[in-house]
């Protein structure tokens, strides 16, 4: 059966007729790629925050040497440095607790389940991380280039309260809305796994032509964002 007949919905009917069902086995052959897909989205992100946070703990190490006679420096950069190690433990744990559930050999409705369940809280949990890793990194890159012989002045300190919160918003909000787009997606497949009918899939096989030009613009204001801060560090090397 060709994709398209099989993605054609009844959205205005609450119930598909029995002669209209699909195959149980049939629909997971056709939704496991997709699931796959979606999949992949969480655990880049994961790889994408966990490098980040290891580029943080090596230039927090660095500036524990670098700040070693600055008693406030030093106790600012070795509580990131822990609270870094802490959310690098807990992102190794969802990373390797996703792959676990993403096993295709087992039930597709099963590993849907679970793994709706554990992104509900788990992954929620490492949203709220990931806003705090950017800044982390940022802090830790700034205080590494503006080491004046262990000493670092902020001269803004109003500015710079108000410039972290809005980085942490707009990290956090980013992240959420792309994760609740992948996780609606997930209940969708569920949905029509369990009504033996693909009606979710359909539609949002059509919202995924409107969510592109978020995701482009997402893409362009990070790198916006990841250009400004090399370019800065080079003009101070």
């Amino acid at each position: 059966m060709e994709n398209n007949n099989l993605i054609d919905t009844w959205e205005h009917q609450k119930h598909v007729p029995e002669n209209e069902k699909l195959d149980n086995k049939m629909i997971s052959d056709y939704l496991k790629p997709k699931v796959s897909k979606v999949s992949w989205t969480f655990s880049s992100n994961l790889v994408f925050y966990l490098a980040a946070l290891l580029a943080s703990i090596i230039m927090l190490s660095m500036n524990l040497y670098g700040y070693r006679s600055n008693p406030v420096m030093l106790v600012a950069e070795s509580g990131l440095l822990l609270l870094s190690v802490i959310f690098l433990g807990y992102g190794i744990f969802i990373f390797m607790k996703i792959r676990e559930i993403n096993n295709f050999s087992k039930d597709l409705h099963e590993l849907l389940d679970t793994k709706i369940k554990f992104l509900r809280f788990h992954y929620e949990i490492w949203l709220i991380i990931t806003a705090f890793v950017v800044w982390i990194l940022s802090f830790a890159m700034n205080t590494l280039i503006d080491n004046k012989d262990g000493f670092y002045r902020i001269n803004r300190v109003g500015s710079f309260i108000i410039i972290s919160i809005i980085m942490i918003v707009f990290i956090y909000t980013v992240q959420k809305v792309s994760a609740e787009i992948s996780l609606r997606h997930l209940k969708a497949f569920l949905s029509d796994l369990e009504a033996s009918y693909l009606s979710q899939t359909g539609i949002i096989e059509q919202k995924k032509k409107k969510l592109r030009w978020f995701y482009i613009i997402c893409i362009i204001l990070l790198t916006a964002m990841l250009i400004l801060g090399v370019l800065k560090m080079l003009s101070l090397v």
